[in-house]
C-alpha cells in the first residue's frame, strides 16, 4: 500500500541541502525490483495527496537523491514516470510561464524555459523510451529534471 511521504522544502536548511543535491541515476540492478516500485507508488502518492495541486514531483522532493520523477500529462490527465531522464531543447523558442513548487512555499514566479522538448528516459523495468513534449508539459519537465541536478526554479529567475 502506498504512503505519502514528507515534502522537503527550503524552509527547513538540512532539507534544503538535500534539495540543492545532484541526483544519482537509477542503477541496471535497481529496475524491476521491489524497492524501487515502492518508493515509485510512494512519490506518486506523495503527489496525488499534496496540499497545493501537483503538476510533477521529484525523487529529491522528499528526500531520495536518485534520478526520478513524475509527471502529470496535461493532455492525458494521465502520471507518467521518467527515470535517468535526458532533456534536449527541440528548437530556440522559449516561453515564460509563472512557476510554483512544493518545495518553495508560497512563492510564484516567472522562469523562461523551452516550449518544446525532447526526453529520453526508462520506465520502471528499464526499458528505454523517447518523447517529445510541448507547451506546459514541457515546462514541467524541465522544472522537475531541474530538482534532479539540486536546481530550484527560484534560482532561473
Amino acid at each position: 500500500m502506498a504512503k505519502e511521504l514528507k515534502i522537503l522544502t527550503i524552509d527547513n536548511k538540512e532539507e534544503e541541502k538535500i534539495l540543492r543535491t545532484k541526483s544519482s541515476p537509477v542503477e541496471q540492478d535497481e529496475f524491476g525490483k521491489k524497492e524501487l516500485i515502492d518508493f515509485s507508488e510512494d512519490l506518486l502518492e506523495t503527489a496525488k495527496r499534496s496540499q497545493e495541486p501537483a503538476g510533477g514531483i521529484a525523487a529529491p522532493q522528499v528526500g531520495k537523491n536518485k534520478n526520478i520523477f513524475f509527471l502529470l500529462n496535461y493532455d492525458t490527465d494521465e502520471w507518467e514516470i521518467f527515470i535517468n531522464p535526458i532533456v534536449q531543447p527541440l528548437g530556440y523558442s522559449k516561453t515564460s510561464v509563472e512557476e510554483s513548487c512544493l518545495s518553495v512555499p508560497n512563492r510564484e514566479e516567472k522562469v523562461l524555459r523551452y516550449k518544446k522538448i525532447k526526453i529520453t528516459f526508462q520506465d520502471l523495468e528499464g526499458k528505454k523510451h523517447v518523447k517529445k513534449f510541448s507547451d506546459l508539459n514541457a515546462i514541467t519537465i524541465q522544472h522537475e529534471k531541474d530538482h534532479l541536478e539540486g536546481i530550484l526554479f527560484i534560482d532561473r529567475i
